[in-house]
């Protein structure tokens, strides 16, 4: 039987019985941890294995659990997603450890999601060891002759390097290229005998500081393109904004706002992005009419451009300022079809608004023309008459049961509107414009990117260790069917004391597949009572509830009456406040 060493008790998880002077590397390992720990690295998101138990060894033993400090995940999925919520709360690389082979395999979809997100992540995978003569009898079926093949078509770089040296080379590469846009996760293979030998003679390690290793500044705008960019945003009679995945850089809204109001221009944020005040004047996010009389559209680091754009017609142009001519795939789809652009304007999109917005500025010499004062004045009533149909448009419902989502919505805001607070995932459905005020970019942190279920409860658990020293209230909205898939993400924040208020908008259903199971059946002209079957989870239903409370969080649930709803939320802040994870089931239609 093997041994069992009972942990300390309390918080955080500090090694025992160590010298106290730091310790001198004398294996692979050792070296690959002083690496990492000479990297931007806090945290390190793993799930224990055996093809990296040198690493861990190293982590723990050597560089004493800090920077990185091990943040353990129950699963591999959730690993990759809580890296992958962490970057964008920081928008700087995050470090995940997986186990080999079958590791990766269930780690592979929230890899995708990373990518399709271009989130940059450096993961590593235990792997081989390399040298058969090295392998235990689980080894052989826990290795290939290349692992990354799981994940290259899906990640920006893969290595798998044989040396102690390649490693730590691959290690600062893998850095750099997953940091650079357009970001990615990056995918690196550690030996296991790389890590467990000694050290061999003639190492080098990489100077982390030395300028040769940072990610290269942001790329610029060609200048002739933004002169020509401005000459047809000044001349457009209906120009529309449309702005995507720099929703999670805090510094996108102040240029993007300017950008829009020099313009006089309509502005929507792309699907399951938040990049500017939903209370601003020209901000139309919601109205599926805006775009139809666009006669210019700018689509600025837009996820599916051509949908955002729309197709070609006569007296419409369009702009696309981004860098999705450089992330192509011969293998997956994502991105949608070759879009109808009549500029291209390869370029980081800050560095991009922040060129076009300085040459407006020189172009208009602080004069507001007329027609664009004309139009901000239109836009205005127009959002104006927006915003008070979303905010009154369910009222008659209000008191439906179950709830009805504009009212959760409406409940939530009251209960959180006066802190400092961020949402880390929402439902694609959740959350309407004109109910649930959102102040910009960094309020909202964006969907999974590739539509993986499972990423949301891993992803809020990464974004909220993040936020933890600011103290911001991390609120994560989530369906029933993403909750149980990831559930189990909870012990994490609850064991590291990451506090958030999750919230399960529960219909008792995968609701997105039922819908589409209503609509094939009218079109079939079938019964569409008959859309719950193979849908519902219910008898029995599941107690969310107890579920959270055996993880460790406070809870409450299922809510059912509209009414209560206010007073709930407002005790499970509290709790949040007093440092726990707060998770409250509530029954909304479907």
């Amino acid at each position: 039987m093997a041994e069992r060493y009972e942990p300390a008790k309390g918080f955080p998880e500090t090694p025992v019985k160590l010298p106290a002077n730091a310790s001198k590397a004398e294996y692979g390992s050792d070296v690959i941890a002083d690496l990492l720990g000479s990297m931007d690295f806090e945290h390190v998101f793993l799930l224990p294995g055996s093809s990296f138990r040198g690493l861990h060894d190293s982590l723990v033993n050597h560089t004493r659990n800090a920077k990185p400090e091990m943040i353990l995940c129950p699963t591999e999925f959730a690993v990759i997603s809580a890296a992958h919520g962490y970057a964008k709360a920081t928008g700087k690389p995050a470090l995940a450890i997986i186990h080999d082979l079958v590791g990766l395999m269930l780690g592979c979809m929230s890899v995708f999601n990373a990518w399709c997100d271009q989130v940059p992540l450096v993961i590593l995978g235990g792997s081989g060891p390399l040298d058969p003569n090295q392998r235990r009898i689980i080894d052989w079926t826990h290795s290939a002759n290349s692992q990354a093949d799981l994940v290259k078509k899906f990640t920006k770089w893969t290595a798998e390097p044989p040396t102690l040296q390649s490693t730590l080379d691959s290690i600062v590469r893998g850095y750099r290229v997953a940091g650079t846009a357009p970001f990615g996760p990056v995918y690196i293979s550690v030996d296991q005998s790389v890590q467990e030998d000694l050290i061999p003679a003639g190492i080098v390690m990489p100077d982390i500081k030395n300028v040769m290793y940072a990610p290269p500044a942001p790329l610029a705008a060609d200048a002739a393109a933004i002169e020509q960019a401005v000459d047809w945003l000044l001349a457009a009679k209906h120009p529309l904004i449309v702005a995507g995945r720099i929703g999670y850089n805090p510094a996108t809204t102040a240029p993007l706002t300017e950008l829009v109001e020099l313009t006089g221009a309509a502005y929507l944020d792309d699907r399951n992005v938040a990049c500017m005040a939903t209370d601003h004047s020209q901000n139309l996010s919601g109205d599926g009419e805006i775009a139809k009389n666009a006669d210019l559209i700018l689509a600025i680091d837009c996820v599916d451009t051509d949908n955002t754009v729309g197709k070609p017609r006569a007296g419409k142009r369009s702009i696309d300022m981004s860098v999705n001519t450089m992330f192509p795939s011969n293998w997956s789809n994502y991105g949608g079809p070759l879009p109808a652009i009549d500029l291209q304007i390869p370029c980081a999109p800050l560095s991009g608004i922040a060129q076009l917005v300085a040459a407006l500025r020189a172009r208009l010499g602080g004069k507001v023309p007329a027609d664009i004062a004309t139009r901000r004045t239109a836009l205005k009533e127009r959002h104006d008459a927006l915003r008070k149909k979303q905010r009154e448009g369910w009222k008659d419902r209000a008191n439906n049961v179950p709830i009805e989502r504009a009212r959760l919505t409406d409940s939530l805001y009251e209960a959180v509107k006066d802190k400092d607070w961020v949402i880390t995932v929402r439902n694609n459905r959740g959350l309407d414009e004109g109910v649930f005020r959102l102040n910009g970019a960094g309020h909202y942190l964006g969907g999974d990117g590739g539509g993986g279920v499972g990423y949301a409860p891993g992803a809020a658990v990464g974004a909220a260790l993040a936020y933890r020293a600011k103290k911001r209230l991390c609120v994560a909205l989530m369906g029933d069917g993403e909750f149980t898939i990831g559930s189990a993400a909870i012990w994490t924040a609850a064991h590291y004391r990451i506090p958030f208020l999750l919230v399960i908008t529960n219909n008792t259903s995968w609701g997105n597949d039922e819908h589409h199971q209503v609509r094939v059946a009218k079109e079939r002209k079938r019964p569409p009572e008959n859309a719950w079957i193979g849908q519902r989870m219910i008898e029995p239903d599941i107690d969310f509830a107890a579920l959270a409370k055996s993880y460790g969080a406070w809870s409450e649930g299922p809510v059912t009456d509209p009414n209560a709803m206010v007073a709930v939320f407002k005790r499970a802040i509290a709790a949040v406040e007093a440092g726990q994870v707060a998770v409250v089931d509530v029954r909304v239609q479907l």
